[in-house]
């Protein structure tokens, strides 16, 4: 590789070390509201998702308590839409930034991207929890394939009774 192709490779990374930063800046403002029951139920979130308001209107109380649990339910979960919406606005231009960057294969070929070594998430449940979708989940124990199983230690340790 060429120096001022390595230079325009660490410059490009330097600018998009910057605009991470300012985009980490304005993620940490951002707000997002979700309303149910005919907006009787506002819930709003920060950037993390945490809720940070719920307000109730004047005639909520014409809700039962069973539709007001459950309407404080989907107002929140309508605000996480909304944060996502407004996060993926956010991240816009600085993926467009990435996607410019050359990969590490076109630098050195035969090497993999990274991001293709990173796993997909899984999908994150809506179920309240006990329900039969997060037991299930719950019952499946973690499972380490690769996982070298070690015995015992030979040698006395701080749990030793001759301590």
């Amino acid at each position: 590789m060429s120096m001022a192709r390595l230079t325009d490779l660490f410059d490009s990374v330097q600018a998009g070390m910057k605009s991470i930063e300012a985009m980490q800046q304005k993620w940490a403002l951002l707000t997002a509201t979700g309303s149910a029951a005919r907006k009787r139920v506002t819930v709003s979130v920060n950037a993390e998702g945490t809720v940070i308001e719920t307000v109730f209107s004047d005639d909520v109380g014409d809700l039962s308590f069973d539709e007001l649990a459950k309407a404080v339910t989907q107002a929140a979960q309508a605000a996480m839409v909304e944060l996502r919406r407004k996060t993926a606005d956010l991240m816009a231009p600085v993926q467009e930034h990435d996607a410019r960057v050359p990969k590490l294969s076109e630098l050195a070929p035969g090497a993999p991207d990274l991001i293709d070594l990173v796993p997909e998430p899984p999908r994150v449940s809506l179920a309240p929890p006990g329900s039969p979708e997060r037991r299930a989940a719950d019952s499946e124990g973690m499972e380490f394939p690769d996982a070298e199983q070690l015995g015992e230690p030979s040698r006395p340790g701080v749990t030793d009774s001759s301590w």
